[in-house]
């Protein structure tokens, strides 16, 4: 007899690590395939991105925030205003 009361989503995992098994597989044969200089520049952009990519990117956010913050209370430390000198009235 048919389960009418099947847990929700449990065919949709199932199919989804069918596809990640699938994927993971494709990976595998791809990294076997490479040579070695090869698999030594996929390693050393892999790295590039994990680490030198959000630096700068975190990096640049902070220094953004920084001049924001500078400039959020109607004063800025590189454009002064000029203040026109009067002649004294006599």
């Amino acid at each position: 007899m048919k389960d009418i009361n099947s847990a929700p989503g449990s065919t949709s995992f199932t199919e989804f690590w069918n596809a990640l098994c699938a994927y993971a597989r494709q990976g595998l044969d791809a990294l076997s395939a490479m040579s070695w200089p090869m698999l030594l520049a996929c390693a050393i952009g892999l790295a590039f991105v994990i680490t030198i990519l959000p630096l700068a990117i975190t990096l640049f956010l902070v220094f953004l925030l920084l001049k924001w913050a500078g400039n959020a209370g109607g004063f800025s430390w590189d454009k002064k205003t000029a203040q026109q000198e009067q002649p004294p009235q006599a």
